[in-house]
């Protein structure tokens, strides 16, 4: 086999096209006149390079258009809002934490304010003897020594270590 006809064999189709339009009448052409040495080609409506009998293939949905929505070319990017632990109240706070030894840092909504504050205190190691949280303090006695966290009515908050 030569290569040209390994190469036709190759390219065509095994099966015939899925999709054949259905059959138009023939276009009425007026006879032109022709030079007697010119051959013609037969010419189906369309373009010229197409096969007879063979119509073109499915055709693909147009692409959604979508509406131009007039406004700001650049949208500005929001910053993340900054993220608050929950905070306790002074009376949650005594019906959750377990008074245990070392550092804590705890979010509190503070009494006079009403706004969050994060509070850092380090109890010491030794017997718990009390734990008593009053309306604008809290306050640890341990056997070594006591822990006492005020809440102050200019928002600040004071911690003092009796050891």
């Amino acid at each position: 086999m030569t290569p040209l006809v390994l190469t036709l064999t190759l390219t065509t189709p095994a099966q015939p096209p899925l999709f054949r339009p259905p059959a138009s009448p023939a276009p009425s052409v007026a006879p032109t006149r022709v030079a007697p040495n010119i051959r013609t080609l037969p010419h189906v409506s369309g373009s010229p390079y197409r096969q007879p009998g063979i119509g073109p293939g499915p055709l693909l949905p147009a692409a959604p258009v979508y509406p131009v929505v007039p406004g700001p070319e650049i949208l500005p990017i929001q910053p993340p809002a900054p993220v608050v632990p929950a905070a306790l109240t002074l009376a949650e706070f005594s019906r959750f934490f377990t008074p245990t030894p070392g550092l804590h840092r705890v979010w509190l909504i503070h009494p006079v304010t009403q706004q969050p504050v994060q509070v850092c205190f380090t109890l010491p190691n030794g017997q718990l003897r009390e734990f008593r949280v009053d309306r604008r303090s809290i306050r640890f006695e341990f056997s070594c020594g006591d822990v006492e966290i005020d809440f102050r009515s200019n928002g600040t908050v004071r911690i003092d270590y009796d050891r």
